[in-house]
């Protein structure tokens, strides 16, 4: 730990010039590496894009030439031939000019003359859709040259539709020595990649036309694939454990131009600058570290004075005080220091006085204190017994209310089972009188069984007269009969008397004694059915006297019932009134014990009260002995404690 000034001062200025230095550093190395990055990225854009840009230039020469040659195609084939071996003495850079009558690529002739079959090729099946476009092939190496080559197709164009083609084969070593020609850095590159992402040139001689970027790094993959889309932009990428940083830019051929160099070569100046910062700020540090113990020892020289000077005070020696020279916050510090000892000084003296009058207090106040504790214990003896006493009416009281309570209690369950039985006795009488009036219901009911029952007997008893009467009748009728097949027996011994006369009266006999036969034998059963009836009927006689009978001693039997009922009915009526009456004198009852409850309980709480306060008093007395008895040992205290003072201010030299 530090412990003196100096050395803090000096350790917090060398921190504060610390970190400012170290803002300072990251501030400027963060800016000065952006700076470079965005440097370096527009660079390398900028020469993706003029490189994308000398590209298209010399292809476009190329293809111009070309159409320049396909504008004097005739469609005579010998002229034409001519026409494009002239071509190629004067364009020596071109490999071999050819030219199609047809879109089918199987009658190409190039400039010997020959007839060849280029129908395969996806560079001649794309010419070969009459779209009127120019096509430019994939790089490829030629079998004739051992060159890399890329074809070039114009179309012929007759009243605006395509008939065929002309073209040339190219070697890109131009492009190639353009790609290659161009650096980045110390030994940063170019190269350039196809449409379908073939290298079209590269350092690496084995990547050229046999690999293609897919094969080689993600990242660059990512590049490609927007180069492909025809936008510009840069991007980080690893290559056999190196970092890289690349831009790219399209060709109108959609070819991808790519400039790289190796991340750390780049970033180089920022290293040195870094080094530069650190040198910079490592002197900038131990200058200010030298400034710094300057100037803390100038401030720090006067502060130990003023410290020495304090020790004195602090011994007793108020007789000591500081030169001030100057006017900065030292010398203020040591004029305050000068008027704070005077002013010490002259307070030692008031405290000198002081305590000789404390002592000379406390002596009266000690005595006082006595007197005041020996009265208050006299209080403290009275309020106990008062609150003894208040105690023990409390608890009375307390017995009193609990037995009013349960007494009260009583008297209400009381009334309520007095409610409860009045309602019962009600509820009873109630019942009673629907019974009596069911009663007197069933009375008429049997009244009128009994004379229904009479009035079947009467019909009943007709019915019999009347079954008499009809055997009588069916006595007659037998007779009658009788006399009718006498007669139809007299009528056939007559007819046969008359023989042939006769005959049809004999057959009315016939007729009529067999009328006679049937009417005998329904009489018959006529008569069958009315001896049963008759039997039914007597029966049925029988029967209605016997619940004749029956209905008369059950309309005794209700008569008798009727008149319980009545009976019923007025002994409840009477028990209902007698329990109206108690339940009346029972809630009496209970409002009465309730106001005496309340008036115990009011008693209860005034007890309560009573020797609550008096308890109250009780301990208030207990804590003023004890702060008397806490004030007593103050004042001695106090005495002690101005002896000591005397005796400390004693050593003051004044």
């Amino acid at each position: 730990m530090l412990k003196s000034l100096k050395q803090k001062m000096i350790t917090m200025i060398c921190l504060i010039l610390l970190v400012s230095l170290g803002t300072v550093f990251a501030v400027t190395y963060n800016s000065s590496s952006n700076l470079l990055g965005d440097s370096l990225d527009k660079e390398a854009l900028l020469s993706a894009e003029n490189l994308a840009l000398q590209i298209d230039d010399f292809l476009n020469a190329e293809i111009a030439k070309i159409e320049t040659v396909g504008k004097f195609i005739t469609g005579d084939k010998e002229q034409d031939l001519k026409l494009i071996q002239k071509a190629q003495e004067q364009n020596p850079e071109f490999e071999t000019f050819f030219f199609s009558y047809d879109l089918t690529g199987k009658n190409v002739i190039n400039f010997l003359g020959e007839i060849t079959d280029v129908s395969d090729r996806v560079h001649y099946q794309e010419a070969g859709k009459g779209e009127g476009k120019i096509v430019v092939s994939e790089p490829v190496l030629s079998k004739r040259t051992g060159n890399n080559i890329v074809t070039m197709i114009i179309p012929l164009m007759k009243d605006g539709k395509q008939y065929g083609y002309m073209g040339s084969t190219l070697p890109i070593n131009e492009v190639q020595k353009k790609v290659s020609d161009q650096s980045f850095g110390e030994t940063g590159y170019a190269f350039l990649l196809s449409r379908t992402g073939t290298f079209m040139w590269h350092p690496s001689e084995e990547l050229v036309l046999q690999t293609k970027v897919q094969d080689v790094d993600a990242e660059l993959t990512k590049a490609y694939e927007k180069v492909s889309q025809g936008q510009p932009g840069e991007f980080q990428y690893s290559l056999d454990g190196t970092a890289y940083t690349a831009a790219y830019a399209p060709s109108e051929l959609n070819w991808g131009v790519f400039v790289t160099a190796p991340s750390k070569e780049l970033n180089a100046p920022i290293s040195k600058l870094s080094v530069t910062l650190v040198a910079i700020s490592a002197g900038a540090l131990l200058v200010s570290i030298a400034a710094a113990y300057w100037v803390t020892s100038q401030i720090v020289q006067p502060i130990r004075k003023l410290n020495a000077a304090v020790k004195e005070v602090a011994a007793g020696d108020l007789t000591k005080t500081i030169q001030v020279k100057g006017k900065d916050e030292v010398a203020v510090l040591s004029g305050d220091f000068n008027q704070t000892v005077s002013h010490l000084k002259h307070l030692v003296d008031g405290v000198n006085d002081s305590s000789k009058q404390v002592l000379t207090v406390t002596e009266v106040v000690s005595g006082g204190v006595d007197t005041a504790m020996n009265s208050v214990d006299r209080i403290g003896t009275s309020i106990r017994q008062i609150a003894s006493g208040a105690n023990a009416h409390a608890a009375s009281s307390s017995e009193i209310a609990v037995s009013m309570s349960d007494m009260a209690s009583g008297i209400v369950k009381i009334a309520e089972t007095s409610s409860m039985v009045s309602e019962a006795a009600q509820e009873a009488a109630t019942q009673a009188e629907s019974g009596s009036v069911v009663v007197e219901q069933a009375v008429k009911q049997i009244g009128n069984i009994g004379e229904g029952t009479s009035k079947v007997g009467t019909a009943i008893e007709r019915l019999n007269e009347r079954s008499s009467e009809i055997e009588q009748i069916l006595s007659f009728i037998t007779e009658v009969t009788s006399r009718i097949r006498l007669l139809s027996l007299n009528a056939s011994i007559e007819a046969a008397r008359a023989g042939e006369h006769g005959r049809g009266f004999a057959v009315v006999a016939e007729e009529v004694k067999k009328l006679a036969g049937q009417s005998e034998a329904s009489t018959d059963q006529i008569a069958k059915l009315i001896t049963e009836i008759r039997e039914d009927t007597l029966n049925a006689v029988e029967v209605m006297d016997v619940s004749r009978k029956d209905v008369q001693e059950g309309i005794a039997l209700i008569e008798e019932v009727r008149e319980k009922f009545d009976n019923i009915l007025y002994a409840t009526r009477n028990v209902a009134d007698h329990i109206l009456e108690v339940s009346a004198a029972s809630e009496e009852m209970s409002a009465g014990s309730e106001q005496v409850s309340a008036s115990i309980e009011e008693l209860k709480s005034i007890a309560d009260h009573t020797s609550s306060d008096a308890k109250n008093v009780a301990d208030a007395v207990e804590e003023q002995i004890v702060t008397i008895k806490e004030i007593s040992n103050s004042v001695k205290q106090l005495e002690s404690v101005a002896e000591e003072l005397s005796k400390e201010l004693a050593k003051f030299k004044l």
